[in-house]
Formats: structure tokens, sequence, C-alpha cells
């Protein structure tokens, strides 16, 4: 019964196509994480960025909330 339903459905490529699509930006996180972090420089780079001082944008955040 089912099978006959989805056999003359047009509409069942898009959630293939929604898979593919998901497959393909994960493997290319995977390799953009595996491939393209290999310098120890940049890795240490993103690593740090947290920890880096804002510089300035204190002063105007807290000048807009009194203002």
């Amino acid at each position: 019964m089912f099978q006959e339903f989805y056999a003359e459905s047009s509409l069942l490529i898009w959630p293939l196509v929604g898979l593919l699509i998901f497959v393909a930006v994960f493997i290319g996180v995977l390799a953009f994480t595996f491939f393209g972090l290999r310098d120890k420089r940049k890795l240490e780079e993103i690593a740090a960025l947290p920890l880096e001082p804002d510089h300035g944008d204190d002063d105007r955040a807290e000048g807009r909330a009194a203002g």
C-alpha cells in the first residue's frame, strides 16, 4: 500500500537532496578540521581568540546603555 503511494510521488527527490547537502557539508567540515588546521600557529591563533582583550568595545556599549 505505501509502496504505491511513494512510487508516484514526485517529491521524494528533496529528502535525498537534503541528505546529500548535509553529507557534503559534514565531509567538508571534517576535511577542514583534519587538513586545514595542520599549521600549529593557526591552531594556536584560533584557540586564543576568546582570550584576546576587547579594545574599546566596552566603553561604547556602556555609553549607549547609560545614555
